[in-house]
C-alpha cells in the first residue's frame, strides 16, 4: 500500500511541475514576441486544462 501512495504522490508532483513549466513556456511565448503557432495555441489551452498542460510542460 505504501508503494501505491508513493507512486501517486510522485505522479501528483510531476503533474504540478509539468503544469508550471507549461505556464512558464506560455509566458515566455508572449514576452518574446514569437509567432503564435499551433504548439503555442495548444499550450495556452493547456493552462485551464490541467492534464494537457502537465503533459506539454514536460516537452
Amino acid at each position: 500500500m505504501k508503494t501505491v501512495v508513493l507512486f501517486q504522490l510522485a505522479l501528483i508532483v510531476a503533474f504540478i511541475y509539468g503544469w508550471v513549466c507549461n505556464l512558464i513556456a506560455v509566458i515566455h511565448l508572449f514576452s518574446s514576441d514569437a509567432p503564435l503557432t499551433t504548439s503555442g495555441i495548444i499550450r495556452i489551452i493547456g493552462i485551464p486544462v490541467g492534464f494537457l498542460g502537465a503533459i506539454l510542460g514536460w516537452f
